[in-house]
């Protein structure tokens, strides 16, 4: 299936998540102001700090943020890969190839918005900017995802 960019909405989606994705690494730029200071590497359901580390672990939320950002762009070319839990008539299947890169595109938008937000707050916390990292940013960013997955899957068993 060709999985190119087909309208400007989704072309927009693209490059915000590649914005984003390389703003993830902009603390990075930073880190030898943090040396030998314990920086936070997980917070709790409440957003406050329960685990420190060294500075060099802040270098984990842009790897796994590059690392989901790669799988995703892969899942992309490869829409018939979605799980269906129930048999698809022929035009359900039409419809999953149609538009299922275009679930893994706003998959990855919401993805890196979250990741940025992890990596601002943690390097905000490790500066001593902030105390904790407010927990209703990642509560949205994750029903976000949850949302595209269940329009989605909708719009599927409705197409059928």
């Amino acid at each position: 299936m060709n999985t190119e960019i087909r309208n400007w909405p989704h072309f927009a989606m693209e490059m915000l998540s590649i914005l984003m994705l390389v703003c993830c690494f902009i603390p990075l730029l930073k880190l030898n102001q943090l040396s030998g200071a314990e920086v936070p590497v997980h917070v709790d359901f409440n957003g406050a700090v329960d685990r420190t580390g060294k500075a060099s672990d802040l270098i984990a939320l842009p790897l796994m943020a590059l690392f989901i950002f790669v799988i995703l762009s892969v899942a992309e070319r490869f829409p018939k890969m979605i799980n269906a839990p129930k048999k698809l008539s022929e035009s359900g299947k039409e419809y999953l190839m149609a538009n299922g890169w275009k679930v893994m595109r706003e998959m990855k938008l919401c993805a890196m918005a979250l990741m940025l937000y992890l990596s601002y707050w943690m390097f905000a916390i490790a500066s001593g900017k902030a105390t904790e990292m407010p927990i209703w940013g990642f509560t949205l960013f994750i029903a976000a995802m949850i949302a595209v997955t269940v329009r989605f899957y909708y719009k599927l068993y409705n197409y059928n």
